[in-house]
This record gives structure tokens, C-alpha cells and sequence, in this order.
């Protein structure tokens, strides 16, 4: 299941939008109105597991002790891909934006591929698995930059686990920057700015 968000007949950019956990397509939306930016085409996919909460759904299904299940979430993010550039969407021109679960999926759907993307937008996420992450990184995917985002009152996602994230990022040769700002486990429009100047800033340099 899809969902669409644009505010524009003839978008130039498309975004990604990972939902959290328990979230659905209907998640990111909010996220979506809030951010404005312009000339963009959302695809907000939904989570292939219901999660065990009895609401929502789940990217990765199960815990440490019967194993966890995930293929359908690779299926769908890799068949998801393809859909945005059979749409005509340059790579240099597609976002991912995750929240929480959803940006630690981020960083393994853009650095699995074979080409660079406009950005990866990680917000209050952190990287599981770092080593299966990294051994399944491309040398395409280090041209791919990174903005990492966390808030520093998250109690959920610690910042500690931000900063971790973005030191094993740096470590393995990716440009990414990290940001906090003071927010507990959430979106706030505070991060609006960033991603918009984020997106700008690279758009600028690749002459969009």
C-alpha cells in the first residue's frame, strides 16, 4: 500500500517518506503538509508487518529470539525505487526522509543501491546491524550525502545512538552531517528549515 502526497502537477523532486513504528501511509502526510517543499512528489509507503501492538504496522517483524522476518519490506522499498524512476524521477532528484524505524531503514535501502540519490534524511533513527549495513554498501552510495537529525530530549531513541550513527557513517567514508535540536521522539517543524536547505544546498550544486 501507497500513498501519494504532491503539490504540483509537474514535480521536479520525489520523497520518500519512511513511517515509524505502528505507523501506517497515512504517517507521514502531516510531515508532508508541514515541510512544504515545493515541486515534490510524496510515495509513502506502508510497513508490510502488522506490528505486535495491535495498531500499526512494522518494517522488521519478530525479536532476537525467533529471528526476525524482513523480506517483504526489502521487496517493497527495491519495487518502490524502480516505481519513482519509471515515474521520471532523475536519481539525483529522489529523497529518502525516515522517521525512527523508518530511518534506520533509510540508511539500508540508499546505501544497498548502485547509484547516488539526492539525500538521506534519518530523523531520530540509528543504525542496527552496522556490520550487515556496511558489508552490503555500494562505493556508489558514499556520493549519496546525509542529514542526520535527532533531538536531544528523544527518550525513546537516545541521542547517544544519533551520534553513533553518524560516527560509523564518517568512519566508512559518507558525507553526513548531524544535527540535534531540542524535541523528544518526534517530527517538529524546527527540522523543516534544515531539510529544505539541505535539499537546496545540494540542489544548488547540481545545478537543478
Amino acid at each position: 500500500m501507497i500513498n501519494y502526497f504532491q503539490d504540483s502537477d509537474t514535480p521536479t523532486r520525489a520523497v520518500i517518506g519512511l513511517h515509524g513504528w505502528t505507523g501506517d501511509e497515512h504517517s507521514m502526510v502531516p510531515v508532508a503538509r508541514s515541510m512544504n517543499l515545493e515541486n515534490t512528489k510524496w510515495y509513502i509507503p506502508r510497513a508490510p508487518y502488522k506490528s505486535d501492538a495491535n495498531k500499526g504496522f512494522t518494517w522488521f517483524s519478530g525479536n532476537d529470539e525467533i529471528g526476525w522476518k524482513y523480506e517483504k519490506t526489502f521487496e517493497l522499498t527495491t519495487a518502490l525505487i524502480a516505481q519513482v524512476l519509471k515515474d521520471g524521477f532523475a536519481p539525483k532528484d529522489i529523497y529518502l526522509i525516515g522517521f525512527s524505524m523508518g530511518a534506520g531503514l533509510s540508511y539500508y535501502v540508499a546505501l544497498s543501491l548502485d547509484f547516488p540519490i539526492g539525500g538521506i534524511i534519518p530523523i531520530a533513527g540509528f543504525i542496527n546491524n552496522p556490520d550487515r549495513l556496511f558489508a552490503n554498501a555500494t562505493e556508489a552510495s558514499r556520493k549519496t550525502p546525509i542529514l542526520l537529525l535527532h533531538g536531544t530530549e528523544d527518550e525513546i531513541v537516545k541521542p547517544e545512538l544519533g551520534e553513533k550513527a553518524y560516527e560509523l557513517l564518517v568512519e566508512h567514508g559518507y558525507s553526513v552531517r548531524l544535527e540535534k535540536y531540542n524535541a523528544p521522539h518526534k517530527i517538529p517543524t524546527i527540522v523543516n528549515i534544515l531539510i529544505k536547505n539541505f535539499i537546496n544546498d545540494y540542489d544548488k550544486h547540481n545545478g537543478s
